[in-house]
This record gives structure tokens, sequence and C-alpha cells, in this order.
């Protein structure tokens, strides 16, 4: 969720901690495939949806993708002393700020 990412980003700015330099990898906790975030987009916003999982050899690419790919955020959370929230948590966050926007 980018409103995560801006809050620790905001938080590092603040707390003046931006000579720590490198890499840092950042996404919510826990983990999910692309079926796995529709579905719960479905879910959250309650719409009624016919969501179909599938496998990525259906659609052909030159690029070989890795099988499981999750991002290690052990560096960020123990260098700026952070707590990453639930991806699903996120998620319902967002969709609630949508819909107060769009009066839902």
């Amino acid at each position: 969720y980018a409103g995560d990412l801006a809050s620790v980003i905001y938080q590092v700015i603040e707390e003046n901690q931006l000579y720590k330099e490198g890499i840092y990898h950042f996404s919510n906790e826990g983990v999910c495939s692309w079926y796995d975030f529709a579905k719960e987009i479905c879910d959250l916003s309650g719409n009624v949806c016919d969501i179909q999982p599938c496998h990525s050899d259906e659609f052909p690419s030159k690029v070989k993708r890795p099988h499981f790919s999750v991002l290690d955020k052990t560096k960020v959370k123990f260098t700026f002393g952070i707590t990453v929230p639930y991806w699903k948590d996120s998620l319902q966050k967002c969709i609630n700020e949508l819909k107060q926007q769009l009066d839902y």
C-alpha cells in the first residue's frame, strides 16, 4: 500500500535518518498471489466477481519468472525500527478511503 510506504519515507526523513544509505525493500507483511489480491479486493469492496486463478505458464513470455518471490524487509525494519502492516489490513484501509472519496 503506497500510504504505508509514504509513512515509512516520512518517518525516515522526519527522524533525519537519511544518512543510512543502501537499498531497502518494502512491501506490506504477508504473501499473496495476484489471484489472492484480486479476490480480496472483490470481497472488501462488496462486489460479486467471478475471479479464476491462472498460472503464469498460460501467458507466454520471453522472461523467466521465479515461482516464488517476496521482498525481504528485514533490513528496513531493523534499520529504521518500523512495524510493517499486514497487506490485508492495508488493503482494507485503502478501499475504505476510496469508498469515502466516492461516497460509496
